[in-house]
């Protein structure tokens, strides 16, 4: 029983973050794949004799790897961050006609009304 409910929430949790998941697999991948390249590179720059340019090598190899540590990193901290989206803009007078119905007087909310019905007229 206990088991159950362990996986049920280990499969919940990746299935909710599903896309940060395939992104710190593929980025695990591109840096197995940019050694296997670097070892490569300073073979054929060993056997070449060209050891002068090993330093290139070395350098392109960091950035590449801490730019895809930033990328898996700024993931991460986009999902643990704020979760409300910024509304639109709202226009000056559907600020106005959006008070406190309990404010209102029935004269101030036929007034409201009536100026609702007038603007949907005018758009349609």
């Amino acid at each position: 029983m206990f088991r159950q409910i362990k996986s049920a929430i280990i499969w919940s949790y990746i299935w909710r973050f599903r896309s940060l998941l395939a992104k710190i697999i593929i980025a695990i991948l591109i840096v197995a794949v940019l050694e296997f390249v670097y070892g490569d590179v300073v073979e054929y720059l060993r056997l070449s004799g060209n050891v002068e340019y090993l330093w290139i090598a070395l350098l392109s190899k960091w950035i590449l790897i801490l730019l895809i540590l930033f990328y898996v990193g700024y993931s991460i901290w986009r999902i643990g961050g704020p979760k409300d989206k910024k509304s639109p803009q709202k226009t000056d007078n559907e600020g106005k006609m959006r008070m406190k119905p309990k404010s209102l007087s029935k004269k101030e909310i036929r007034e409201l009304a009536q100026k609702i019905i007038e603007q949907k007229a005018k758009r349609g």
